[in-house]
């Protein structure tokens, strides 16, 4: 992208927190009053993200505005999100590449306060402690890993497990029609993304192994939208559809070598993060339709689809480290090395939205609310999600576009009092910073030691770095209001 298709994405920048009031402005929750009291939450929340709710807000009365409103049944999650869903369409609109929307599921934990309601296990059992609610969301990406904002987001609180043996879960996920299963989340957010992606923008649903189920893949090919996912399984295939190969595996061993490639593997807690010479293959198979039972026969899609499927295969991995092996299966086209590879590439982008999840538990760490109904915690947590995506902007922005100025996304009293803090100067008007300078200085604010081995500042850090920058933008701004504080006494 060029400087000028970056605007649509910063558009929703900085200027303190007036993003927020702009990126919440067309709310329409049935109250005029309640929009403004949504929009002056937000920017309270915005400017101190880690801060409980009254620390946030300040004052006693601000505090009971903002209890009021997540208390308030007016005040929908879905009412919530709709402006920014808006907003994200515009961002899209500008964008001359395909926009990829990641799906994937967070679980947050409130088992930490046993007295609030309303709540569903996220474990494997019913224990006290595992109990919290589920989100699922679709998050749109640039090309090059800029989150654009959300296209669906659904919360809830999942119901108590059945006491039953593995082959009577089994059975019982047999006989279940999708829409019954907690999996049609999957398909929900697939019809949600492409209801309300504008038209003329060329969508792709990008996802993980959770999401290779056969509906999934029906809904799509009845929604005529594209899609790029982590086989979790090796389908059996239709021989006369797939070269006479039986299974997805055989099919794509028996293909030739399109080429090698590097890809980024992100670390965890468990890896470090490295690069992987990976080699890429290609297949075009059909997947028979699997068995079902009950109601899942009757509802389910019995047809078989065509699909592409790509292998990106880690042949000699570094000792001790696990290979990257990933087969993915997509209904776009993938005839040569360029369009796998640019596949691939797509797929390693869907870490972002794991990040942002990170960014919400713990940078945010919404998972401490105190707000004790499980209504109110979901209305806080999308309000949360909208404000989450404002640093993945600024943090990604940064890693695609490091020359940028600073000054395209960042206002001026925001590096202006980034300078005072970690520069004890101001900033040289005639010599404007990059967007790469001026975020490693805010990943210094929040600890990071910015040496050659140390790498790009990661979003926990450069969340620490933004609370604490806004602490110095509002002296500033008190300052530049009452100049005549620096001279009394």
């Amino acid at each position: 992208m060029e400087y000028d298709d970056v605007q649509s994405v910063i558009d929703a920048g900085a200027q303190e927190v007036g993003w927020v009031s702009r990126e919440l402005a067309g709310a329409a929750l049935g109250d005029e009053r309640l929009r403004r009291r949504l929009v002056k939450t937000g920017e309270q929340l915005a400017k101190s993200p880690a801060s409980p709710i009254n620390e946030a807000c300040g004052t006693w009365a601000a505090t009971q505005g903002a209890y009021r409103f997540f208390n308030n049944p007016k005040a929908t999650s879905a009412g919530i999100l709709a402006p920014h869903v808006a907003e994200t369409g515009k961002r899209m609109v500008a964008q001359s590449e395909p926009v990829l929307v990641m799906q994937d599921t967070v679980f947050f934990s409130f088992g930490q306060h046993p007295k609030t309601k309303g709540l569903g296990p996220i474990g494997k059992g019913n224990s006290p402690g595992e109990r919290g609610l589920i989100m699922h969301n679709a998050l749109a990406f640039t090309t090059a890993g800029v989150p654009l904002g959300l296209l669906s987001q659904c919360i809830w609180a999942r119901g108590e497990i059945p006491e039953e043996d593995y082959q009577e879960k089994i059975v019982r996920l047999q006989c279940t029609a999708i829409e019954e299963k907690e999996s049609s989340k999957w398909l929900v957010a697939l019809r949600e993304t492409v209801a309300r992606a504008p038209a003329g923008v060329k969508v792709v649903t990008v996802a993980d192994r959770e999401s290779d189920f056969f509906e999934f893949l029906a809904e799509a090919e009845q929604l005529k939208c594209c899609y790029l996912i982590r086989a979790r399984v090796d389908r059996k295939l239709v021989p006369e559809g797939s070269e006479g190969e039986e299974r997805i595996l055989e099919a794509l061993a028996h293909a030739p070598v399109l080429g090698e490639r590097e890809v980024a593997v992100p670390g965890n807690g468990k890896r470090k993060a490295r690069t992987a010479t990976v080699t890429v293959r290609t297949a075009a198979v059909t997947l028979k339709p699997p068995q079902r039972r009950g109601h899942a026969k009757d509802s389910g899609w019995s047809e078989p689809i065509a699909v592409n499927a790509i292998a990106s295969t880690e042949e000699h991995p570094p000792e001790g480290a696990e290979a990257i092996s990933w087969v993915l299966l997509t209904n776009l086209s993938v005839n040569t090395f360029a369009q796998a590879s640019e596949k691939v590439d797509w797929y390693a982008k869907r870490w972002g939205i794991e990040t942002w999840h990170k960014v919400l538990k713990s940078g945010c760490h919404v998972e401490d609310c105190l707000l004790k109904e499980a209504e109110r915690l979901a209305r806080y947590l999308t309000l949360f999600s909208i404000i989450g995506v404002r640093l993945r902007d600024n943090a990604y922005l940064a890693r695609a576009h490091p020359d940028l100025p600073a000054r395209k996304v960042f206002s001026e009293v925001e590096i202006q009092a980034l300078h005072v803090r970690m520069r004890k100067d101001m900033p040289d008007l005639e010599r404007p910073t990059t967007l790469r300078q001026t975020v490693r200085l805010i990943g210094k604010l929040g600890g990071h030691l910015g040496r050659k081995c140390d790498g790009e500042p990661g979003v926990v850090v450069l969340w620490r770095g933004w609370m604490r920058l806004y602490e110095a933008v509002e002296m500033l701004l008190q300052i530049k209001r009452n100049p005549h504080l620096i001279n009394s006494r």
